[in-house]
């Protein structure tokens, strides 16, 4: 429910349901946490929204142990001790196991996208041994994409990219003093734009994303464990679940340059 806004979650569910999704909750808070947080956000009637609610799942190991059973949990918010034999609309489970899921829906592996904002405890798992699709919200992208769109950030951001392409492009030249010397220049030049944009993050540790020319640490596992992010699901809703497909832009990598 973090990843859902609450003036499009709705419209955006709405279009899901209307496209003949099959949507599901699976979440480690307990039921009273996300029955108050869904009503905020989607009223009273919002577990009709969803196909299937799992509350108190205890990732990752809901997609560890596959011996966890499921529990339906009664109008007192507690586990019954009956046997599971489906998962229904408008009722609320807790544990479980991923297998189960798959056996009691009858989903297919490959077909689940599921979003989450852990990228160990929801998203490492699935992707890497369920066969699931994943995506993951970042609510710090939204600060991100403001600066990277301020003037000034694209101001110094293009000064750099000419730097750079200048660097580049005057080694030819070498060893001509001239040559030298205004490489020396530009050196100097690219290292202050590099501070101006450095001290342009709120966040005393910079971009989340990005170190100079390289990814952070962050940023590769994420690249490993989600096919998509975004700081809000609603960020979607006026893409086709159906028709639009996510493709990655081809990056060139040092000997294709």
């Amino acid at each position: 429910s973090s990843g859902i806004n609450a003036e499009y979650g709705g419209e955006m569910l709405e279009m899901l349901r209307n496209e003949k999704k099959q949507l599901f909750i699976l979440t480690n808070s307990p039921y009273e946490f996300v029955n108050v947080g869904m009503k905020h956000m989607l009223g009273n009637k919002w577990r009709s929204q969803f196909d299937v609610v799992i509350c108190l799942s205890q990732k990752p190991k809901f997609f560890e142990d596959k011996y966890r059973v499921f529990r339906r949990l009664t109008r007192r918010n507690t586990p019954a001790f009956g046997e599971v034999k489906e998962l229904k609309e408008g009722e609320v489970y807790c544990e479980g196991n991923v297998r189960d899921l798959h056996r009691l829906t009858g989903w297919d592996p490959c077909q689940i996208l599921y979003f989450g904002d852990q990228m160990y405890a929801d998203l490492a798992e699935p992707i890497l041994n369920q066969g699931w699709h994943t995506g993951a919200i970042i609510r710090e992208l939204e600060n991100e994409i403001d600066l990277l769109n301020s003037e000034k950030y694209q101001k110094n951001m293009h000064v750099l990219k000419e730097l750079n392409y200048l660097i580049r492009e005057v080694q030819r030249l070498l060893p001509d003093p001239t040559a030298v010397k205004y490489t020396e220049q530009w050196c100097i030049e690219r290292k202050q734009v590099r501070t101006e944009l450095r001290t342009l993050h709120v966040s005393p540790f910079c971009s989340t994303f990005r170190t100079h020319l390289m990814p952070t640490l962050f940023y590769r596992r994420l690249s490993r464990f989600a096919e998509i992010y975004t700081s809000n699901l609603a960020n979607l809703v006026n893409y086709n679940p159906s028709h639009f497909r996510f493709t990655p832009v081809r990056q060139d990598l040092p000997h294709e340059m």
